[in-house]
């Protein structure tokens, strides 16, 4: 029988791109996206969409659904520290909303939460975190990913609800919103400044190591784990493995857009970590994942991506 899967923040950067691997395997698929950073046009046509919020969900939105895939979210860290009471609202709460109704009217369904390798802080030299590693939260967006955390674990033990945590590690690629100024996933933003030969921001001395995974790679992800049991009640985190410094990255993506862009070093931010870099031991063990594309060839279709967005927007003006 066709499984039916709702997503929610599904016209998204990394959650329509779920939708797009769903869509193609041929399952039934169903948005929920409030467009604040998504766009229509993320999604493939025959997708419905429903522009709502989800703390504004009601039974009707949730019920008959095989799959529930929670992408929506409020994901800056940074925006996080300026602004508590709003990532309050927009991922803890309303997680707790949509988690409530399930249990409600749809305590049968599979629920995708979509955390954050933030979770676990600073992963100082020479360690590679694992799902086992300790939280060790700098920010309130780490704090209320925790929160999430904790109520698939409450949910699952109180109610016998299904869950899976997936744990995404600096995704980037095509549709991210390089308009949201760098607040939102940053290296959109980066492209988009090289591209124009303007400064690079970054916040520090720039020797701060992330661990970057490209976004049809984490999608996989969640196809994988919505297709085998074996997932339930498993916590996945979706690394590659391989540290790489704010300075080499800007230098990266200087080189592939042949910028005259220079790097800018601004104070440094509350809330940063030095390093993370992650295993996805677990993921390819028990999902048969693991990333495929590499960092210098993700940037380049990235970069492809917002070339071609910024002609169309330009256009349409």
């Amino acid at each position: 029988m066709l499984k039916k899967v709702l997503v929610t923040g599904g016209a998204g950067f990394i959650g329509s791109h779920v939708v797009d691997r769903l869509n193609e395997k041929g399952y039934e698929v169903e948005v929920i996206d409030d467009l604040s950073a998504g766009r229509k046009e993320n999604l493939p046509q025959n997708v419905k969409l429903k522009i709502k919020q989800v703390k504004d969900l009601v039974a009707e939105d949730i019920k008959n659904f095989d799959i529930i895939i929670h992408c929506a979210a409020q994901v800056s860290t940074f925006y996080s520290v300026d602004y508590p009471e709003e990532d309050f609202n927009r991922n803890a709460l309303s997680t707790f909303h949509l988690f409530e109704l399930c249990r409600k009217y749809n305590d049968n369904a599979v629920i995708i939460y979509t955390s954050s390798r933030s979770v676990h802080g600073n992963i100082p030299e020479p360690l590679i975190a694992e799902e086992n590693f300790s939280y060790n939260p700098s920010t309130f967006y780490n704090v209320h990913k925790i929160y999430g955390e904790m109520l698939c674990k409450i949910y699952k033990e109180l109610y016998g609800m299904k869950f899976v945590i997936l744990r995404p590690s600096n995704v980037y690629g095509p549709r991210q919103p390089y308009w949201m100024g760098g607040w939102y996933n940053f290296i959109a933003y980066w492209i988009k400044l090289a591209l124009e030969n303007k400064p690079i921001p970054i916040y520090g001395n720039g020797t701060q190591i992330r661990d970057y995974t490209y976004v049809e790679d984490t999608a996989r992800a969640y196809a994988l784990a919505i297709e085998n049991p074996k997932a339930i009640g498993e916590t996945f985190l979706l690394p590659t493995g391989r540290g790489v410094s704010l300075n080499e990255l800007a230098d990266l993506i200087i080189k592939l857009t042949n910028s005259r862009s220079a790097k800018q070093y601004l104070p440094p931010r509350k809330g940063d970590i030095q390093r993370f870099v992650g295993s996805y031991k677990k993921a390819k063990e028990i999902l048969g994942w693991e990333p495929k594309v590499t960092l210098e060839e993700g940037l380049k279709k990235e970069i492809e991506w917002v070339k071609e967005d910024l002609k169309i927007r330009a256009h349409a003006i």
